[in-house]
């Protein structure tokens, strides 16, 4: 981008460019290290995380795109914007490993400076699993202090997740879903329906001409493994930093992490993929 400027009689209209469009100085202005004595590596903290916050306000941007493709029956779209979302998935478990480059007695030496600050406050984090149909109030819990971020996580929660548009879109379509699955109370947790898992095994089983659902069932499980990667390389990533002691918050750390692990945001579509076929 240019960084010229014109000359109007007395007026100089600056051209935009690189810095002011990206709003650089105030980006890098935004790394306030509160360790005293300064540590070297809070910096490197600061950044990862709001380097995660970023692509999370990302993550969201596509998501809402997803869910209007998928209820606009439009599979195509749908799998540009899931493969997208993936690719992202795939830089931020890269981009979390990097937390692992500290030693247990580097992240101490800043570790205070965080005080009450956690994972679990990430609105946006907490977002994206509701948007993706991962719900659980007890996370209201840690917005309670901050009354316009828990109106948008409630408003998200009672929304239909990624998943319930597209079962709703799989009933307008003629195929069997139930009422009382489409219908139910998005707020709360989604409970497997055996006649949903029967619809997604019959399209696996006999396609025909509709094979393009199946690959966007395996699209969605690509993403649903994805976050999965995602999770797992956070264990690891805490396991290495600070083992198994209590985590920043007074979360856990490690040993919540884990029981989080074997959550599904696609629940019939694993059950077929994981029951026994025939010839």
């Amino acid at each position: 981008m240019s960084g010229r400027h014109q000359d109007y009689g007395n007026l100089q209209i600056d051209e935009l460019n690189y810095n002011s469009y990206l709003k650089i100085p105030e980006l890098t202005a935004l790394q306030e290290l509160r360790s005293e004595p300064l540590h070297h590596d809070e910096m490197f903290f600061i950044v990862i995380h709001q380097s995660f916050e970023l692509w999370f306000k990302e993550v969201l941007h596509e998501i809402d795109l997803l869910a209007t493709h998928i209820d606009e029956g439009d599979v195509s779209r749908v799998l540009k914007v899931i493969k997208r979302v993936n690719a992202i998935m795939t830089c931020l478990t890269q981009q979390i490993q990097l937390l692992g480059t500290l030693t247990p007695k580097e992240f101490y030496g800043f570790r205070e400076a965080l005080g009450t600050g956690s994972g679990f406050q990430s609105m946006q984090f907490r977002e994206v699993e509701f948007a993706l149909g991962q719900r659980d109030p007890w996370f209201f819990q840690f917005f309670e202090s901050h009354p316009h971020e828990l109106e948008r996580l409630k408003a998200r929660c009672e929304q239909p997740s990624i998943y319930d548009k597209l079962l709703n879109t799989l009933k307008n379509i003629g195929y069997d879903i139930p009422d009382e699955v489409v219908n139910r109370d998005f707020a709360a947790p989604y409970v497997m329906n055996d006649k949903v898992v029967g619809v997604i095994r019959d399209i696996y089983d006999q396609p025909q001409e509709n094979y393009h659902m199946v690959l966007l069932f395996e699209a969605l499980i690509d993403l649903d493994t994805m976050w999965s990667n995602w999770r797992s390389a956070h264990i690891l990533m805490v396991s290495r930093t600070i083992g198994a002691k209590e985590g920043t918050g007074g979360s856990t750390g490690a040993a919540f992490l884990e029981s989080r692990l074997p959550l599904r945001f696609f629940p019939e579509i694993w059950e077929v993929r994981n029951s026994e076929w025939t010839k």
